[in-house]
C-alpha cells in the first residue's frame, strides 16, 4: 500500500503527466476561444484525428515533424471551414454537424489509412519522424524538475506557452475585449460595431489549429505510427476541460493537466498488479469528480450572489 501512495506523486507520474498533458492544454486553450465567442463546437475529436492522420503521412512524406504538424493545422483548418460554413452560413445545428464530423472523421482516417497505406488497423513505419526531445542545461543541476520537465519534446513546452498567451490574448488585448462581449451578448457588441461573424470565424480558426496542431503530437510525440481512432477520446477531455475552466485559459489548462495526471496514474498503477478494468476508470472518473466539484462551486457563487443582492435592497429601502 505503501508503494502505491509513493506512486502517486513520484516523478515519473507527474513527468508522465507533462507528456501526455500537451495534446490536452493545447487542444483545450484553441477550445477557449471559441468559448468565449459564444460557438457551441463539439468536434475538437474531429479535428484532432484527421490531423493525427495528416501529421502521421505529412511526417512520412517529407522526413520532418514540424511539416507533419503543419500539414495537420492546415486540414484541421479547411475542415473547421466546412464547420463554419454549414453552421454560420447555413445555420445548421452545431451539436449535429459536430457528431456528424466526428463519425466522419473516424470513416474518412480509416479509409484513408487503407487507400494509402494499405494496411488496416495501424501503420508503423521508421520513416514516420517523431519530434525529437529537447534538453535544457540549468534543469540537469535539479533533481526533481530534471526529471519531470527536461528531455521533453518540443511541442510540450510550446503547450504551456500557449496557455499563457492566450490568457494574455483574451483578457489584456482589444481583441479578446471585443471577443468575449461578443460571447456575451452578440446584439449589444453588434450595437458598438464588431463585426460579429468576423470573431466568430476568427475564434473558430484558432481553435481548429490549435486542435491540429493538438492532434499532431499524438502520433509524432515518439510512437512515430498511427492508429485507427488514435486520440481516443482526447478531444472530450478537451471540452470537459474547456466548460469546467469556463474558457479561460489558464483554469481549463490546470484541468487538463488533471486529466492527464490521471492518465498517467493509470499507466502507472498497472505495474502494481491492479484490476485494469478499474484503473481504467480513473481518467474518466475524474472527469465526472471535476464536472460535479465544478457545478457545486457555480451554485454556491450563485446562492451568495443572490443573498448579497437581497441584503443590498434591504439597505436600500
Amino acid at each position: 500500500m505503501q508503494e502505491i501512495l509513493l506512486a502517486v506523486i513520484s516523478p515519473v507520474v507527474f513527468a508522465g503527466a507533462v507528456r501526455i498533458a500537451a495534446p490536452l492544454i493545447i487542444g483545450s486553450v484553441g477550445g477557449c476561444f471559441t468559448e468565449k465567442s459564444g460557438t457551441f463546437v463539439l468536434a475538437y475529436e474531429c479535428f484532432m484525428l484527421i490531423a493525427a492522420f495528416f501529421a502521421t503521412w505529412g511526417s512520412y512524406v517529407s522526413g520532418s515533424a514540424v511539416v507533419g504538424s503543419l500539414i495537420a493545422v492546415a486540414v484541421s483548418i479547411l475542415v473547421g471551414i466546412l464547420f463554419g460554413i454549414l453552421v454560420f452560413r447555413f445555420q445548421a445545428n452545431g451539436m449535429i454537424v459536430s457528431i456528424a464530423l466526428i463519425y466522419g472523421a473516424w470513416a474518412v482516417t480509416t479509409l484513408l489509412l487503407v487507400t494509402i497505406f494499405q494496411v488496416r488497423g495501424s501503420f508503423i513505419s521508421p520513416d514516420i519522424i517523431s519530434y525529437q526531445t529537447v534538453s535544457i542545461p540549468f534543469l540537469n543541476r535539479v533533481p526533481v524538475l530534471n526529471e519531470v520537465l527536461n528531455n521533453k519534446i518540443g511541442p510540450v513546452y510550446l503547450a504551456f506557452i500557449l496557455a499563457g498567451a492566450a490568457y494574455v490574448v483574451m483578457y489584456k488585448t482589444p481583441f479578446g475585449l471585443r471577443l468575449r462581449g461578443v460571447g456575451m451578448n452578440a446584439t449589444a457588441a453588434q450595437t458598438a460595431g464588431t463585426n460579429i461573424r468576423r470573431y466568430k470565424w476568427t475564434a473558430l480558426i484558432i481553435m481548429c489549429a490549435c486542435c491540429g496542431l493538438a492532434g499532431s503530437v499524438i502520433p509524432l510525440s515518439g510512437v512515430s505510427m498511427f492508429t485507427e481512432n488514435m486520440t481516443s477520446g482526447r478531444g472530450f477531455l478537451c471540452l470537459a476541460a474547456v466548460l469546467v475552466g469556463g474558457g479561460n485559459p489558464i483554469k481549463t489548462s490546470i484541468v487538463a493537466f488533471l486529466f492527464a495526471y490521471t492518465d498517467a496514474l493509470y499507466l502507472t498503477l498497472t505495474s502494481f498488479g491492479l484490476p485494469t478494468q478499474l484503473l481504467s476508470c480513473i481518467p474518466y472518473g475524474a472527469v465526472i469528480l471535476v464536472l460535479i466539484v465544478s457545478k457545486l462551486r457555480g451554485r454556491r457563487t450563485a446562492a451568495l450572489g443572490t443573498r448579497r443582492s437581497g441584503r443590498r435592497k434591504k439597505l436600500t429601502v
